[in-house]
């Protein structure tokens, strides 16, 4: 009896996947590969002396064009879509400064040889819910949570400065989604989600993106992607803008 008990919701569950397995993938693992073009400035003040704000790529002679890998998994439920993102950014440079700056209180001199670092740790959770799904055509609206951990650095070893800031930032954001079929199993479909908390503080992040689809369970896409977040704390700022093509592979499981 109990045997049969427990056979009877193990039952249930596969047929509810076998149902979405029919018309979608009950899972989605997707890789990215970015290729980017930064755009960044910062500003680092102390108590009691403002920073300067800093161009990463002019002043401090990061490379501004770097290409990333991104992971995602969607778990597909009907209608809605749960997703998880996770992107590793890394960037450094290393410079003979030609103005003097000041960063986290210190003074770094014209002339002075400059190492710098740059790390993000970017995650998103989120749900698509599609308003319409039919035909390959899809509309929705996209609810998410996007979670910034940003290190920075800036080492003078002439000087013997070192000197590093830490921020993490969650930011919830709210989007659409859409997508519009097209002969030959080709699809064209765009997203943008973000938020504005004033001019201080806000994040866009869009994407437009060509794909085709030779099976149900296989999907490959050349894309072209922009992310742009803005903070400011009090005489405190950091912007980082990036944007570029990248390529898709999604396989459904």
């Amino acid at each position: 009896m109990k045997l049969r008990k427990l056979k009877l919701p193990i039952v249930a569950l596969f047929a509810v996947l076998f149902g979405f397995s029919t018309a979608h993938a009950v899972m989605e693992v997707e890789g990215r590969y970015w290729f980017t073009n930064l755009d960044s400035s910062f500003k680092s003040s102390s108590t009691s002396i403002i920073g300067t704000e800093i161009d990463l790529v002019n002043d401090l002679g990061i490379d501004d064009k770097k290409n990333f890998w991104e992971g995602r998994v969607s778990l597909n439920l009907g209608s809605s879509k749960l997703r998880y993102a996770y992107m590793p950014l890394s960037w450094s440079g290393s410079k003979d400064l030609t103005k003097s700056v000041v960063f986290a209180g210190k003074t770094y001199s014209a002339s002075t040889k400059v190492d710098t670092e740059l790390d993000i740790k970017y995650h998103r959770l989120g749900l698509e819910y599609d308003i319409i799904d039919t035909l390959g055509n899809k509309f929705g609206v996209i609810f998410d949570v996007k979670y910034f951990v940003i290190d920075a650095s800036v080492k003078a070893d002439a000087l013997g400065f070192n000197e590093s800031e830490s921020v993490k930032a969650p930011v919830p954001t709210i989007g659409l989604a859409a997508q519009v079929a097209l002969p030959f199993s080709f699809n064209v479909g765009a997203e943008a989600t973000g938020i504005t908390l004033g001019k201080g503080k806000y994040l866009f992040d869009g994407e437009v993106t060509v794909s085709v689809q030779p099976a149900s369970f296989l999907a490959a896409s050349v894309s072209y992607r922009m992310l742009k977040l803005h903070l400011e704390d009090g005489d405190d700022m950091g912007e980082i803008k990036l944007k570029g093509p990248y390529m898709m592979l999604r396989a459904g499981f």
